[in-house]
Order: structure tokens, then sequence, then C-alpha cells
């Protein structure tokens, strides 16, 4: 482990945006959903922040204390294959908007799910044996963004992108439309959020060539009604998170070098070498931008798995073993597949501090956080 002077070395240098807001600077989301009732139990500040895991055919929304507040099952899709032994590269089936979480259970169906585990049906999406749906919700619950996969070609995944009304397929249009190659240089599009009225989409392979670490090659931001390009964030030699944030997101290289990006595609910061997330293939800014997290995962509850989190500042750093964050819950609170995190983020000064670790019940896959948006 490196010593505390080392750890203290962070720093990150702005870069001028512009004009832009810089990641640091965005504004934590509104948690409308879940706030009077206050059904995690969690302290001021942190209630409506909700943690998303996938465990054993159950959607979950975590609290910050650990506490699963509410709950919803799953049904899996037809198994989607693409040939020469590999299957289709499969995103978490889940989106978040304000006020609901929605999932598509089995091939088709759309429903959702609230803090105080109400649960409905919303829509349907296009899905069988051969085809599979991937979605998100815009935050005010009106749009629902679909890349649909169709894999019955030999060769190619043949890719279609619609837009139209969540309620009753309204207004309904395909914006894209291409095929990609069921090979390791083939891309496919997620559909995995919203930022102010555009659509935020990752770039991943189609199909399943490589055993693990399968991350997003690129970040774009395209306008919803035309798919337009208006920004793209690139993995140059570095790792992009999987789940960002409002602030933007993060790249990190093999010596921790670490580019922030807001969601103009601009670089706003760039940690030193030798910093903290040294080692880590994956990092995540925390919804405000105010800290970052770096992970390292090598099988669930492994004693290899590790997680360091620094507010940016510098501020107070911590090192969590044996679990790997995944997802920010809110400023002082991150998900892990078996666990939360709890980060003492308002700590004063550049000092190491004690994170919380809470182990969950069971352990799952991480899809995103409530409220949505970015």
């Amino acid at each position: 482990m490196r010593s505390v002077a080392v750890l203290a070395a962070l720093s990150l240098a702005a870069l001028s945006c512009g004009g832009t807001s810089s990641a640091g600077h965005s504004p934590t989301p509104s948690a409308s959903a879940g706030t009077s009732a206050n059904p995690s139990g969690s302290p001021p500040g942190s209630v409506g922040s909700y943690g998303l895991l996938l465990s054993a055919g159950t959607l979950e929304m975590i609290g910050p204390t650990g506490k699963v507040v509410a709950t919803a099952t799953v049904a899996a899709p037809t198994p989607h294959t693409c040939g020469q032994g590999t299957a289709a590269v499969l995103q978490p089936p889940v989106s978040a908007t304000t006020d609901k979480v929605y999932f598509r259970d089995g091939d088709t169906k759309i429903r959702w799910l609230t803090p105080d585990g109400q649960t409905g049906d919303a829509t349907t999406v296009p899905g069988g044996a051969s085809k599979i749906s991937f979605f998100s919700v815009s935050p005010d619950d009106q749009r629902i963004a679909v890349l649909v996969e169709d894999l019955s070609p030999a060769t190619t995944v043949s890719l279609s992108l619609y837009v139209e009304d969540l309620i009753g397929h309204a207004n309904h249009s395909v914006i894209y439309t291409n095929s990609a190659p069921k090979l390791k240089n083939g891309n496919t599009l997620w559909p995995m959020g919203w930022h102010q009225g555009e659509l935020v989409l990752a770039v991943y392979p189609p199909c399943t060539f490589e055993p693990r670490g399968i991350t997003p090659s690129e970040w774009h931001v395209s306008n919803a009604t035309t798919a337009v390009r208006i920004a793209t964030i690139r993995s140059t030699n570095c790792t992009l998170s999987e789940f960002p944030s409002p602030a933007g997101v993060g790249c990190i290289n093999a010596q921790g070098v670490t580019t922030l990006y807001d969601w103009t595609g601009k670089v706003v910061a760039v940690t030193g070498p030798g910093s903290q997330g040294a080692g880590y293939p994956q990092t995540g800014l925390s919804p405000a931008g105010g800290s970052i997290y770096f992970a390292i995962s090598v099988g669930i509850g492994a004693s290899s798995a590790a997680t360091r989190i620094v507010q940016l500042g510098p501020g107070p750093f911590a090192t969590v073993q044996g679990h790997a964050a995944c997802a920010w819950i809110d400023e002082d609170h991150l998900l892990a597949p078996d666990a939360v995190i709890q980060f003492p983020a308002e700590t004063p000064g550049n000092a190491q501090v004690t994170a919380t670790v809470t182990p969950l019940a069971a352990s799952g896959e991480c899809a995103g956080r409530f409220p949505g948006g970015l």
C-alpha cells in the first residue's frame, strides 16, 4: 500500500472548458422520489438515492444503509448467440428516471418499480429468439429510446435505434440503422441515459469474444430526434467508466492517470501519474463530481478486489479491500456487487479516512443508480 505522503499527492490539473461548467461543479440531480417517506432510513442529504442491483432474477433498490427498500422479479431474456461460440453482449435491462426504475421483464415487456415497492407495466419492445432490445427512458418519463439488435443474419448484427413516447408507442421515429460484423471489431450501441434532452449512448462490441472485462470503447451524446452526434468521448489507451454520472466520464490508464470529461466531450481535469488509481482498471465520478473511485475486481468478494476513493480537491481518501465499487449511490455511498461502501467525504483536509462496509445479503450485478439522468 502506498504511503500517506504518496496518497496525498493526488492533484487535478483543471483545464480551460471554454465557458462550460466543469465536472466538479455539476449540480446534484433532484431526488424527488421517496424523500418524504425516507424508506431507506438514510441520513439527511442521502434520502431518495439508491443503488440498483440485479440479483438472482430480482431487481433491488438498495439505500445508503444497505437496506433493500424495493424489489421486482425480472425474467431473463431468451438466450442469444452470435455464432463462433460467442453470446450476445447483454447490458443491464434497467433504466432509472426521477421517480421510477424501468426494467425489461423477459424479452419484450417494460415494467416499472418505485421506491415504495409499487410496480406496473409501461410498454413493450421488440424481442424474441433472434432479437433483443436495450432501452433508456427519459428522466421525465415521457420518451423511450430503444436499440434493437437482430442477430439472425449469419455474419452481422442488424441495428435499429428508435425513439417514441413511453406510453402507447406514439411519435415513433427510427433515428439510426446500421449493421455490425460478428467480429471483435464490431460495434453496437447501448442507450444508457439522457443528458439535457439528448441521448447518451455507449459503444460496445455486440458479441462476447473477450471472456471478461468488456467495457465501452466510446461514449456518445446524440440528438434524440436526428441521432446527429453532439459529443464523443473515446478510450485512447485508457478504460472508460462503465457507469458514468451527471458530472461526466472518467478514463483511466494502466498507470492510474485518469482523464475526466464533461458531457460536451471536453477534458475538465487530469490526475497525475502514480495517483490513487494506479493498477485499478475501473473508475467513476460521483453524481455531483466531488469524488472519484478506482476499483479492481477479480471475482466477487475475492481478496484481490479493492476500491480506492478520493474526494477531489484533494480531500480525504480511503482504501477498501475485498469489495469493488461499481457505481455511486450518492456523494458519500457507493454500490459494490456485494456491499455498500460509506465514504466520509465531508471529512476536512487531505487525510486518510476509514470507509465503512455494509455487506449485502446476496451479491449480484450492478445496474446503475436512482434517480436517473446524466
